[in-house]
């Protein structure tokens, strides 16, 4: 009997030490999104960037812009007030520290938290993109949020609990009324309208940018190499698909599943992983130049799978983007990395010394702005 009892209990340590190994294989093992690309909704997808669009409308008056908050945001966050949510259990992706939170009034926001400097650079890069008029999503950096039931390390937590498959136990012990309080946290909120996904298949890639048709209402060639061009200013190199959205705007068929999408946009969606390979970098950041191949206009578009496109900047293009980013002010540029907490590069303190911050972002936008124009692009 005695004998029994022990090999029980060995066979169930045995067990329970394997379990987070066999959720890393199933995680590392399972397969991506099979996608049926002669599926009527693909079809559909197709027909969607052949007239998407890459800004929003209107478009703001970049000069007068307060980049204290996010410029697209009606009712921005106050950062003199605590912010309270309520916990909101799901699933984790990614490898960022992050929950699910409600506000009182319902909106779901993400909220990131620790030390992970995507807090910061997701800040920073929505704030810049927003002011020159291309999607994004509402990123604001709070000093303090109230978490109504959450975990004491809601990410850390919940990645133990799915590793032992028991995020479903998780859930039954969390929640409640019990106040939890993070510091520095960045609260994202969802540029409005509906993603549009296909079989799994989230977002958009570089290459399908060539289907963006101007005779079919698309964007024209000008706005889509500015959208490429500015990616390469952020360094947005985490640029896997799942990390781009291809956006039905709120109105006619916004909300709409079922419904026609009226105006779709294509927008960067997760910029956390921008202002250098390592995210908020400043000495990489600044000695990336813009140009692969300055004589021809190329520009190299590296990815996180170490693959890399170089892909041609028409004159146009690189007139846009210029003329957008020369509208901002010093003080604009000096306020978009003092919101965002960005470290001073010499001590690496958040005292708000960003001068060499403003110094890289002007020196890329003469990069782009002050130089002999871009040759034709052959078709």
């Amino acid at each position: 009997m005695i004998k029994r009892i022990g090999l029980g209990l060995l066979l169930t340590g045995v067990v329970v030490f394997c379990l987070p190994t066999v959720h890393h294989l199933l995680r590392v093992w399972r397969p991506g999104p099979v996608v049926n690309r002669d599926s009527q909704a693909w079809k559909a997808r197709v027909a969607l960037i052949a007239r998407a669009q890459v800004f929003v409308r209107p478009a703001p008056a970049i000069a007068g812009l307060d980049m204290s908050h996010p410029s697209s945001d009606p009712d921005p966050f106050d950062r003199a007030n605590l912010v309270t949510c309520r916990y909101v259990p799901k699933p984790i992706t990614g490898t960022t520290p992050k929950f699910f939170c409600r506000l009182p009034d319902g909106e779901l926001i993400k909220v990131k938290y620790g030390p992970t400097p995507e807090r910061l650079a997701e800040t920073a890069a929505t704030r810049l993109l927003a002011a020159l008029g291309f999607g994004a999503d509402r990123v604001t950096l709070l000093p303090r949020l109230r978490c109504i039931g959450c975990p004491a390390r809601p990410y850390e937590t919940r990645q133990i609990a799915e590793s032992y498959f028991a995020s479903w136990l998780l859930d039954l012990v969390t929640g409640g009324d019990t106040p939890r309080e993070f510091t520095w946290v960045s609260a994202e909120r969802k540029l409005p309208g509906r993603a549009i996904e296909v079989d799994g298949f989230e977002g958009w890639d570089y290459y399908e940018l060539v289907g963006v048709d101007p005779s079919k209402g698309g964007a024209s060639r000008a706005e889509v190499d500015a959208l490429t061009l500015m990616s390469v200013f952020l360094g947005h190199w985490d640029n896997k698909s799942s990390n781009q959205r291809l956006l039905c705007e709120a109105g006619p068929g916004g909300g709409d599943p079922s419904a026609d999408c009226a105006r779709p946009l294509l927008m960067l969606q997760d910029v956390g992983a921008t202002f250098g390979p390592s995210s908020v970098d400043e000495s990489h950041w600044a000695a990336a130049p813009i140009w692969a191949d300055a004589g021809r206009c190329l520009v190299a578009l590296g990815h996180s799978d170490r693959t890399t496109d170089v892909m041609p900047i028409s004159e146009p293009g690189r007139l846009l983007l210029g003329a957008k980013l020369r509208q901002l002010s010093d003080a604009q540029i000096q306020t978009i990395f003092t919101s965002a907490n960005f470290p001073d590069p010499a001590t690496g303190e958040m005292n708000g010394r960003v001068s060499l911050w403003v110094k890289a972002f002007e020196d890329k936008v003469r990069q782009i702005a002050d130089r002999p124009a871009c040759p034709a692009v052959q078709k």
